[in-house]
């Protein structure tokens, strides 16, 4: 969470000194209109992102509920990134549509460790299962143990 606090309170200088970049080489009129036709994009994908649910939503019923996980939630990260002015954003929100790029992502912001993929892995076999799987025991990979607050006897 203090990597994140951090990153937001230096994004300002960062995005300026991106900018100041950008603009010496394609020129400053360039880099405003390009900052403005990404913003339209991202306003673009967030409006998309809200016809969605309302189309859900008839199909429904009527109720409207936007589940921001998975593909929809980093569309919608996308789009967010892509609305707030600055390169360094808009890096990031690319970085977000990419799907080699989204694990990676994710574990910088939450700290996560790194996925276990393929089969060279030894990650436990509960890490490796999807989370609808079924598991399946030997006798010798579980043992039994009394409830805690029972008394023995």
């Amino acid at each position: 969470m203090a990597r994140i606090l951090g990153l937001v309170l230096l994004l300002p200088a960062m995005e300026l000194l991106a900018f100041l970049i950008v603009g010496s080489a394609i020129g400053f009129g360039k880099a405003i209109l390009l900052q403005v036709a990404i913003s339209l994009i991202g306003v673009a994908m967030l409006g998309s992102l809200l016809s969605d649910a309302k189309a859900k939503a008839n199909q429904r019923g009527g109720f409207m509920s936007v589940a921001l996980d998975g593909e929809t939630g980093m569309r919608g990260l996308a789009g967010l990134l892509f609305t707030i002015p600055g390169f360094i954003t808009d890096i990031l929100g690319v970085v977000a549509l990419a799907p080699s790029l989204r694990a990676k992502l994710r574990r910088f912001f939450v700290g996560e460790k790194a996925e276990m993929s393929g089969p060279d892995r030894k990650a436990p076999r509960a890490a490796r299962r999807p989370a609808d799987a079924m598991l399946d025991l030997d006798a010798r990979e579980w043992r039994e143990v009394e409830p805690a607050g029972r008394p023995k006897g």
